[in-house]
């Protein structure tokens, strides 16, 4: 029975002396929520927060900033994106000559009558600070064609004469409510759209006036291929809060050149 409660004695002292020494050397040890044991960085680069994880207590990315944005109109439908109470046309104009190149490029550059193209436009950032760029959303934000004969005189893909009355109660749906969203390019980065597009006549689509918002005008619909020749393919962008002078927006909705047949 002594023999018993001496053990037993000896046994709880070697444990507390020698767990607590074993602490102080490594206090950190034993904690898993982190793998540096806290403060320092992870495998990502970023600094540690003494175990958080992410979502608690970690900074939270930013979702509407990129240094190579394939998709731009993806992070403009994110809700996070949207600037609240914020309308495109109370915005202040900010000069971007010089700091923000937008272009148009087609693939392919040529194609047969009726053939069908991806235009991309890019956004640049050519500074060495981040860039944000503010959108027009009227609930989607709009990248619109508009194609022009060679010498940018007339207007090729609007159907002859005034738009049809509409049928009887086929009435278009309201206006929607124009909003902003906002996208950070990060510094000598840019963001990408790609918009369809097709070499073909139009005509106007009186029975598609119902599900047709009243902001994106009078529809069409497709009527037999372009003629053989050359077209200024111009894209409307959604960018708002910008200086841009004359009317051709120069800035805000870039050309691409494209042939057709020959």
């Amino acid at each position: 029975m002594h023999r018993l409660t001496f053990v037993s004695l000896s046994f709880a002292v070697m444990l507390g002396c020698g767990g607590g020494k074993k602490d102080a050397d490594h206090p950190g040890k034993g904690d898993t929520s982190s793998a540096d044991g806290g403060g320092g960085e992870t495998a990502s680069g970023e600094k540690g927060d003494g175990g958080a994880g992410e979502g608690e207590g970690a900074p939270k990315k930013d979702e509407c900033v990129g240094f190579d944005i394939s998709n731009l109109d993806d992070l403009l439908m994110k809700s996070g994106c949207e600037v609240a109470n914020a309308k495109p046309d109370t915005l202040s104009n900010a000069e971007v000559k010089g700091k923000l190149e937008v272009s148009v490029s087609a693939s392919p550059t040529k194609g047969p009558p009726g053939a069908k193209f991806d235009l991309i436009v890019n956004f640049v950032n050519k500074t060495k600070e981040p860039m944000t760029l503010n959108f027009r959303i009227d609930p989607t934000p709009r990248f619109e064609t508009e194609v022009w004969d060679a010498k940018f005189k007339k207007r090729i893909d609007m159907p002859a004469g005034s738009p049809p009355s509409a049928p009887k109660g086929f009435e278009p749906p309201p206006a929607a409510e124009q909003k902003v969203a906002k996208v950070t390019i990060a510094p000598n980065g840019a963001a990408h759209q790609r918009i369809p597009w097709e070499a073909v006549k139009m005509t106007w689509a009186p029975e598609k006036v119902r599900g047709t918002p009243i902001e994106r005008g009078f529809p069409r619909k497709p009527n037999g291929p372009l003629p053989k020749g050359k077209y200024n393919i111009k894209v409307v962008t959604p960018l708002v809060g910008i200086m841009e002078s004359g009317v051709d927006h120069e800035i805000s909705a870039p050309k691409v050149e494209i042939e057709i047949g020959g």
